[in-house]
């Protein structure tokens, strides 16, 4: 019943999406915290491209073809956010942070194998026992080159020309969404992680949208509970999007 009514909630939030079949996942062990299931709605993006932005802008996240959302029977701790960026302020740590002269690069979302040895670079040294730490190429290759919407990858370098970053970030139409991102984590002290967020700020609102959607925040995982770092942003709880 509870996920029934996360369904007609959904539907009912966004009137012009009420004709697109709106599908629930099975069960599965949450990937974000410890002895939790995880039930997710979601929507194929391949037959329906247009409805992209209005659903991420009620939650949704894409991966490939899909957006999804959790909706957890006992649990709703997968809160969405996003950075309102004409208003972002970093703070001194950020600051030093993005004092750092790196070169990045606009691509297209085109796998190489420069990128997926990175990749798995990163997840070796943030995400050994995770899912995505045993993706082969040809799933790399689909996570960034199946996209229905407009999506475009940053690069980052240093001035020797290292790749040190990658974001995959989806175009929507009051912002950017970054997707999914790596860098190489070996100098803990240059937050490469921390410098490509701050970097797509400045690009949105150099570019006079509006929000940098970062996913989910989850308080009580690490690894997720960063996104709170950069003000101001707005949480989407109950049904609209509030100031924090």
């Amino acid at each position: 019943m509870k996920h029934l009514t996360s369904l007609m909630s959904i539907q009912k939030s966004i009137v012009e999406l009420s004709h697109i079949p709106v599908q629930i996942s099975n069960h599965s062990n949450c990937p974000y915290i410890d002895n939790k299931i995880e039930t997710r709605a979601f929507v194929n993006l391949s037959e329906h491209p247009e409805t992209h932005d209005q659903l991420a802008e009620t939650g949704f996240r894409r991966v490939e073809n899909w957006a999804y959302k959790p909706i957890c029977s006992d649990c709703n701790e997968c809160i969405p956010l996003r950075v309102i960026c004409k208003s972002f302020k970093p703070n001194q740590n950020q600051k030093r942070c993005y004092s750092q002269k790196l070169i990045r690069n606009i691509l297209p979302c085109q796998s190489n194998k420069q990128h997926y040895d990175l990749f798995k670079k990163y997840q070796k040294q943030r995400h050994e026992n995770g899912l995505m730490s045993k993706m082969s190429w040809a799933n790399y290759s689909n996570m960034i080159n199946l996209t229905p919407i407009n999506s475009m990858i940053f690069e980052y370098k240093s001035l020797k020309g290292n790749i040190l970053g990658v974001m995959l970030i989806d175009i929507q139409r009051d912002g950017l969404s970054a997707v999914y991102s790596f860098y190489d984590t070996t100098d803990k002290k240059l937050s490469i992680g921390k410098y490509m967020i701050i970097d797509t700020i400045n690009f949105v609102k150099d570019n006079k949208l509006n929000y940098l959607y970062l996913g989910y925040f989850i308080k009580e995982n690490h690894k997720m509970n960063y996104k709170n770092q950069f003000h101001p942003y707005e949480i989407y709880i109950n049904g609209k999007w509030s100031k924090n």
